[in-house]
């Protein structure tokens, strides 16, 4: 095991290959899955990508994106930038939305990705993970992110930046480990049955994502450590996929001093197709609605638009006063719906949403 902290402090152990860790699931268990699942919050399916796929991705995205001066829409600060790498020449800055990559440029890393989180094998898993009291049906991909380096992720609830509009807790995201991913280089971390045991902690008032993000995470923390959930650090090697609820409580380490590997995953958010997006608690976010191997994919930033790469264009020129009119589009939007949810109810704001049900 390697010896690391939780984002709390406390002493953590990290399984360093797969006899240290528990045995989790094959795609053939999918029954057993969905029941460790509903239980747990999140669970570990086996095998589940092909290893040639996930080399392909890699393969895809040295040959065109890696040397890109494009800027691309990402992950840590919503900005558009140009790749940055780190000192072991690991992309640094993670890409939003790989399904909204302009085809022409970057056209086999998005095939490539989408292929792999279309595949049917996974598809198959998300839906009986999302069927609850339903029977499996069809599901959609509304976000997805690409990681090269480890770069740490705070601990969080996906509900806070969206869900599905049925109800909190019924959507699910996959961790896709696209190599083998050493214990020091930064591996995911789930919290276990925090999906039950803590309350969604709402976009709202002072936690607000627009002026209290910062008090959010601290308040997660504070969630984590007054109800003594119990931090997991699965091993995850090619192939592996690590799938959770978005009411689970999750994130990333920072990698070790000592690490000198990458830790290259795909990740991927989905609803029931017949589900709306719910964005920050606040309101229902359309999206263009596309298909890849027949599996419905959202795009909320598609560069083959021109009027996107317009919108790319002003933002990557001007990063700061973009930035400010983001944010003051987002105070204006969680304000509204402050004022909506007062004006229907009182304390609507405050409530605890139902409980999710538990997967069949």
């Amino acid at each position: 095991m390697f010896a690391t902290t939780s984002p709390l402090g406390a002493d953590l152990l990290v399984p360093e290959g797969l006899g240290e860790d528990l045995p989790y699931f094959r795609a053939d268990d999918l029954d057993a899955a969905a029941r460790f699942y509903g239980a747990e919050g999140y669970v570990v399916v086996r095998d589940l990508v092909p290893a040639a796929l996930c080399d392909r991705v890699r393969q895809a995205f040295d040959l065109e994106m890696r040397f890109s001066r494009t800027p691309i829409l990402r992950q840590q600060n919503m900005r558009y930038e140009r790749n940055r790498f780190d000192a072991r020449g690991f992309l640094a800055n993670p890409i939003f939305n790989v399904q909204d990559l302009e085809t022409r440029r970057f056209g086999a890393f998005k095939r490539s990705a989408l292929d792999l989180l279309t595949g049917g094998e996974v598809v198959r898993v998300v839906g009986a993970l999302l069927a609850d009291q339903r029977p499996p049906g069809s599901v959609k991909l509304i976000q997805s992110m690409f990681f090269e380096a480890g770069v740490g992720t705070w601990p969080h609830q996906d509900t806070y930046y969206q869900d599905s509009a049925a109800e909190l807790g019924a959507a699910a995201a996959g961790w896709f480990a696209l190599e083998d991913v050493a214990a020091d280089a930064g591996r995911f971390y789930v919290l276990a049955r925090s999906h039950r045991e803590a309350p969604v902690i709402r976009n709202a008032g002072e936690l607000d994502f627009a002026s209290g993000h910062e008090r959010y995470k601290e308040a997660v923390l504070a969630t984590s450590a007054s109800r003594r959930l119990e931090w997991r650090v699965p091993w995850l090697g090619k192939g592996d996929v690590l799938f959770w609820s978005s009411r689970t409580i999750h994130g990333s380490l920072q990698p070790a001093e000592r690490c000198t590997g990458s830790r290259a995953s795909l990740t991927a958010h989905y609803l029931r197709e017949s589900d709306a997006m719910l964005q920050f608690h606040a309101r229902i976010r359309a999206q263009k609605m596309t298909r890849h191997n027949g599996v419905a994919v959202g795009r909320l930033h598609d560069q083959d638009e021109w009027r996107n790469r317009v919108a790319r264009f002003v933002a990557a020129h001007y990063p700061n006063a973009w930035a400010l009119a983001r944010r003051a589009a987002m105070r204006v939007l969680l304000r509204a719906a402050s004022r909506r949810d007062a004006v229907i109810s009182p304390s609507s704001a405050a409530s605890t949403p139902p409980e999710p049900r538990a997967a069949a």
